[in-house]
Formats: C-alpha cells, structure tokens, sequence
C-alpha cells in the first residue's frame, strides 16, 4: 500500500510556472522487474499543468 493518497499535497516543482507545490490527483503502483515503485500524477494549482513522478517504495 502507498504513503501517498489522492488530493495530499506534496513538495513538487512546476516545470511550467515553477510553483512549488502540487496536488496527487492519481495514484499507481508499479513493479518494475526486481523493485516497486509508485506512480504520481500531480497538477499544479497555478497553472493547471498535469505532471508525473516515479517514487521508490521503501521496503
């Protein structure tokens, strides 16, 4: 199970604005052949734009 949970705010930076927070708007859990991994779909509330980012599962 994830750390992250759908509309958390996290510390991310806007490629776009350069805003600095963003909110998780879905949560995936990928295995990636030997580790997992969680997916992060984040948009920016400034600017609106949707980004991605791959997280390490801690074991």
């Amino acid at each position: 199970m994830s750390q992250y949970q759908v509309g958390e705010w996290i510390q991310k930076r806007c490629r776009k604005c350069f805003h600095n927070e963003s909110q998780i708007i879905k949560v995936d859990e990928k295995d990636l052949n030997e580790k997992t991994g969680t997916l992060l779909w984040c948009q920016c509330p400034e600017c609106g734009l949707n980004d991605h980012e791959l997280t390490p599962v801690e074991a």
